[in-house]
C-alpha cells in the first residue's frame, strides 16, 4: 500500500498507479529525471483528437506503447521532469497533485506515491530552486501544494515558480474560469497559494535559469504555453510539454487537441519547434507520450518520426551526486 506524505490530511486515496521502469537522461553536466505520476492513462481517441480515427491504425503512432488495442484507447503518460545542474535543482510541472478533488476519475484524489519518486532521487522539497509551470492546467500544477493544518500549502517553499503572465491572466479571466467548469477550480488550491505565499514570479520566452535552462514561448495549446530548453555539455534537450500531446501529432502536426484553446496557433507552433528540434538535432521529451520516449526526430516530408536518443537515456534510478 501506499503511505500517505507527512503532514498531509488523511482522505479517499485510489491505489497506487502502476509504474514504468525509471530511467533519466544524462546530458553530459545536467541530468533530466522523468518523475512519472500515472504510466498509462487511457483517453478515448476522439475525446482528444476529434476525426482521429480517419489514421490508419496501422501506423508507428499506433505502437503499443502509445494505443491499447484491446480498449481502442491512446495512451498517455502524467509526468513532470527534474532538472539537476552544478547548482540548480529546477522541478519543471507538478503533475496532478494528491488528495485533490478532480471531476475526472483518473485524477480524482490521487495517492502521493508522486513524492515518492521524487524523495527516490534523494532530494528533498528544500533543495528545489525554480519551479516551471509550462502551463496552467490541472495535471501539470498539483504538486505545487498539499493539504495541511493550515489549508493548502506550497511544498517547494524555497522555489521561485514560473509562470507566463499571459498564461495567469487567461486562466484568471472569465474564458478560463468557464473553462475549469470541465475540471474544478484548481487554481484554487494549486495555483493562488503560491502568490499568497510570494512565491510566484512571472516568466516570458527567453528567460534563462542559471548557465543550463532557457524559457520558449509556444502558445496556442494555451496562450501562455512554454517549452524548456536544457543545453548540457554533450546534448540539448527540449521538455516540450504539451506541444504534443500523443505520437499522432508527428504522423500529422496540424493535428491539435480538443482542448487547445487556438488550435490554428498549436499547430503553427508545433511546426516552428519541431523544425527547429529536428534541424538542431535537439532530443525531444514530451509530457505525455508513454514509456521511455525520449527522442531525436527524423522529418519525411510533412511528418516526423522518432529515433530513440540512446545516447542520453540511462536506465535505473537517478541518485542526487
Amino acid at each position: 500500500m501506499c503511505t500517505h506524505t507527512p503532514g498531509e490530511a488523511t482522505t479517499t486515496m485510489q491505489p497506487c498507479p502502476p509504474r514504468s521502469a525509471p530511467y533519466w537522461l544524462d546530458l553530459g553536466d545536467v541530468a533530466v529525471v522523468p518523475l512519472v505520476e500515472l504510466s498509462r492513462l487511457p483517453i478515448e481517441p476522439e475525446e482528444f483528437f476529434p476525426g482521429s480515427g480517419q489514421i490508419p491504425s496501422a501506423t508507428w503512432c499506433f505502437d503499443e506503447s502509445w494505443f491499447d488495442r484491446e480498449a481502442s484507447r491512446l495512451v498517455f503518460t502524467i509526468q513532470a521532469f527534474l532538472v539537476v545542474t552544478e547548482n540548480e535543482v529546477i522541478l519543471v510541472d507538478g503533475c496532478v497533485g494528491s488528495g485533490k478533488p478532480r471531476k475526472r476519475s483518473h485524477f480524482d484524489n490521487l495517492d502521493p506515491s508522486w513524492f515518492t519518486e521524487f524523495t527516490n532521487t534523494g532530494f528533498t522539497p528544500e533543495d528545489v530552486s525554480t519551479v516551471v509551470l509550462s502551463h496552467l492546467h490541472v495535471d501539470h500544477v498539483g504538486w505545487t501544494t498539499q493539504r495541511t493544518d493550515h489549508g493548502w500549502s506550497p511544498v517547494f517553499g524555497n522555489a521561485r515558480h514560473l509562470v507566463s503572465q499571459r498564461e495567469l491572466a487567461y486562466w484568471s479571466g472569465d474564458d478560463g474560469r468557464a473553462a475549469m467548469t470541465r475540471t474544478g477550480d484548481y487554481l484554487a488550491d494549486s495555483v493562488a497559494p503560491l502568490a499568497e505565499h510570494g512565491l510566484l514570479d512571472f516568466a516570458e520566452d527567453g528567460r534563462q535559469i542559471g548557465r543550463h535552462v532557457d524559457l520558449l514561448d509556444a502558445p496556442g495549446h494555451t496562450p501562455g504555453n512554454l517549452c524548456v530548453r536544457v543545453t548540457g555539455s554533450k546534448a540539448e534537450l527540449l521538455l516540450a510539454g504539451d506541444l504534443l500531446h500523443h505520437p499522432l501529432q508527428l504522423f500529422d502536426p496540424d493535428i491539435s487537441t480538443r482542448y487547445c484553446v487556438d488550435p490554428n496557433q498549436a499547430a503553427a507552433t508545433r511546426h516552428d519547434i519541431l523544425t527547429a528540434v529536428t534541424a538542431r538535432g535537439m532530443v525531444l521529451q514530451t509530457a505525455h507520450f508513454a514509456g521511455i520516449s525520449a527522442s531525436r526526430l527524423n522529418k519525411e516530408g510533412s511528418r516526423y518520426t522518432l529515433v530513440p536518443a540512446t545516447d542520453t537515456i540511462r536506465t535505473g534510478q537517478y541518485h542526487r551526486p
